[in-house]
Formats: C-alpha cells, sequence, structure tokens
C-alpha cells in the first residue's frame, strides 16, 4: 500500500540523524560536491556552505583551479581538489576521487554542458555512493541523454528538479506537472529506481513507494541559489545516512523552515539564499530540542 507523510516539525525531528558524543569525523563520511563554473561560482559558494553545516565529517570540493582557489580562502574546512571534467583524464579521476564518498552532488550551477553529462554518465555506471544530480545534471541528462540512464544506475540517485527542469527529463508540460504533482512525482520514482525531490509549494519526497510532502517553505525561497543550499544541505546529510528518502525529506523541510524563519524577520522579499546555511543550522538545533 503507498504510504504518504506531511513532513511537519514533528515527522522531521524523527529523521533527524542521531550524533553520539563519542564520535569522531570518521563517523559522519564524506560529502562530496562537483558543483559551480567559472560563470556560477556563487552556486559552489552556497552548495558548499550548506554542506559543511550538513553535518558531514569531511567536505570535499572537486572542480576547476580557479573555483578551488576562490572558495579556498571563503571556507577553508572544506578540502580542495582540483580537476577539469571536461576531459576523459579528469572524469575518470573525479571518479576514482569520489571512491571514499558516502555521497557526491553533480550539477549545481555547473552548466548543461555534454561534458557534465558524460561526468554523470560515468559515476552512474560505476558502483558507489548515492548521488544527488540537482539542476544543470538534470538539463545535461535532457539536453544529451534520456532517463533511461538514471533507471540503469548502479548506484543509488537522488533527483532534484524544479517543475521546468522536470518537465524537460519526461516531456510533460509544467501545467500538468503542477497538476499532478504527487502522481507524477511517485510514477518516475518508482518507474526509474531512484528518489525524486520535486520541488516548489509543498515539495514532493518520492521513493514511489513512500512519498512526503513538506510543510515547509514560502515565496523567500523563489530565488536563484535557494536550489544550491538544498542541493549541498542534503548531500552533506546523505553522507552519514543510512535512509536516504528519510534524509530528503528532513533537508527539505529544513532548508524550509530556515526560509520560514528568516521571512519572519527580513520578510519574503528580503530573504537571499546565501542567509540560509547558518539559519539551516539552527533549524537543526531546534529540532535536536
Amino acid at each position: 500500500m503507498e504510504r504518504c507523510y506531511i513532513t511537519d516539525e514533528k515527522v522531521a525531528a524523527s529523521l533527524l540523524p542521531k550524533r553520539k558524543s563519542d564520535s569522531s569525523k570518521g563517523s559522519f563520511g564524506r560529502a562530496a560536491l562537483i558543483s559551480g563554473s567559472e560563470r556560477y561560482v556563487g552556486a559552489a559558494m552556497l552548495s558548499l556552505e550548506a554542506a559543511l553545516r550538513g553535518g558531514a565529517g569531511y567536505v570535499d570540493f572537486l572542480g576547476l583551479g580557479m573555483l578551488c582557489e576562490s572558495l579556498r580562502l571563503r571556507f577553508p574546512e572544506a578540502i580542495y581538489t582540483q580537476l577539469d571534467y571536461t576531459v576523459d583524464s579528469g572524469r575518470k579521476k573525479l571518479v576514482k576521487a569520489t571512491s571514499r564518498s558516502g555521497a557526491i552532488l553533480v550539477g549545481s550551477g555547473c552548466e548543461s554542458t555534454e561534458a557534465l553529462y558524460l561526468t554523470v554518465a560515468e559515476l552512474l555506471e560505476t558502483e558507489g555512493a548515492p548521488v544527488v544530480l540537482d539542476a544543470d545534471a538534470i538539463n545535461a541528462i535532457s539536453a544529451y541523454g534520456t532517463a533511461n540512464i538514471i533507471r540503469s544506475a548502479r548506484r543509488k540517485v537522488i533527483l532534484t528538479p524544479h517543475p521546468l527542469e522536470f518537465s524537460r527529463l519526461t516531456g510533460y508540460a509544467v501545467s500538468e506537472i503542477q497538476e499532478n504533482r504527487l502522481v507524477l512525482a511517485r510514477d518516475f520514482a518508482a518507474s526509474h529506481g531512484c528518489i525524486l525531490v520535486l520541488k516548489g509549494s509543498g515539495t514532493v519526497v518520492t521513493d514511489g513507494d513512500i512519498s512526503y510532502v513538506n510543510s515547509s517553505g514560502s515565496s523567500a525561497l523563489a530565488k536563484a541559489g535557494s536550489g544550491d543550499v538544498l542541493a549541498g544541505l542534503l548531500t552533506s546529510l546523505l553522507a552519514f545516512s543510512t535512509d536516504a528518502l528519510g534524509t530528503a525529506a528532513l533537508a527539505v523541510y529544513v532548508h524550509g523552515r530556515a526560509g520560514d524563519n528568516l521571512a519572519a524577520e527580513l520578510s519574503e522579499f528580503g530573504v537571499t539564499p546565501s542567509d540560509l546555511p547558518r539559519e539551516c543550522a539552527r533549524v537543526f538545533a531546534a529540532l535536536s530540542k
């Protein structure tokens, strides 16, 4: 029987991982991020800061030298590996560099190129940690391949599209998606063996069997960069999670609740994506009580 839950504060608190007092950084996994580009440096910054706030023991950033240099000055806590996935040798280096990761993010602000598609394909053809495909990774699949690579993936895949990205991937009109969000999201997740996070008002998180409909969030999050924060936060939590679906639902709730808290102070007009990572940390604190 299909099960559907509303993700409210009580449900989110039940999904929050426990952190034992005798833990070490090795207890909480490695989150690897392939995000940003020369054009979208901000996407890399936002996803990386969110990952650092999400609790992973190690956060690895893999990307072009100019990105690594820019980020290193602002976020010394992360570990940086310079590579260029636009060439075959860079993609092989990327797969090897993520072999110890607990979760991998690909796509936030990367630009939807054929090289990015080939990177996604190479990752999905190998066994390993769950992969979060966000933004341009989804667009690259739509432009240069098909959703079949998700169905045939050798690792867990979590997709985080907004309705237009989901439309490009599936061929459904955005209006049809918005009218049938739960059904279409659930059907896609079931037929492709993935977890789908269909963003928007009442974000749907589903594996085709169990679904969560989020109760937090508002138009305060309707700004470029908010999705980068969610992707980084989710990847960090997944790095030490044993429940990918519940973790995705938790990340979506925390992200939305952070926007709500900030909007109460700054208005839905005045919240920026850069405000979100620190507020997400405060939401974790509230849920832990």
